[in-house]
């Protein structure tokens, strides 16, 4: 048996040992991963990856042809839609919930003193994902060239209404969700 001849050695080991035996009772225990995950690394990592990436391709796309006739007017120009992630749950492998951020700018130039100024307010819109939303069906309803039209089963509202609703009110402007 070790014995320690310095009060604070021993300290000092059992703070560094007691990591390693709390992360082998949990492996012991059987926890095997997190609760959830992003939806491209589900149910393994970047197993979603390549068509999560052509779903927002094409959602960045429709966003992108009606963003000046409908949503993109107003006080604000130059709008961008930025990045969606999705949390899955993995032990049951359904969405619970999806977020686009999107940004804009309006910039001007002060008469009086030549100073660039302007807002830049940033939006965290959630998309509308019924409860029980399955990854492959999350897939498979917004499969398509317009997937903003798109509407997930039990949904009441495309994914283009509530970026509307979410890109029209105030409430998120200029701070990220919570």
């Amino acid at each position: 048996m070790t014995r320690f001849h310095h009060p604070l050695l021993a300290v000092a080991a059992g703070l560094l040992l007691s990591p390693l035996l709390a992360g082998h009772a949990t492996a012991a225990e059987g926890h095997s991963g997190p609760a959830f995950v992003d939806l491209v690394d589900y149910p393994t990592y970047y197993a979603q990856g390549a068509a999560f990436h052509d779903l927002r391709r094409r959602l960045r796309a429709g966003f992108d042809d009606v963003c000046m006739d409908t949503i993109c007017e107003g006080e604000f120009t130059d709008y961008q839609a930025l990045k969606m992630r999705c949390a899955v749950e993995t032990a049951s492998g359904m969405v619970t919930e999806c977020r686009w951020a999107f940004a804009a700018s309006e910039l001007e130039v002060d008469p009086t003193n030549g100073r660039v100024g302007g807002q830049q307010p940033r939006w965290l819109c959630a998309l509308p994902i019924p409860a029980g939303t399955t990854v492959p069906a999350f897939f498979a309803a917004l499969a398509g060239p317009r997937a903003i039209f798109q509407q997930l089963p039990g949904a009441s509202q495309s994914v283009f209404e509530s970026v509307s609703e979410c890109l029209g009110g105030t409430g998120d402007r200029s701070r990220a969700a919570e």
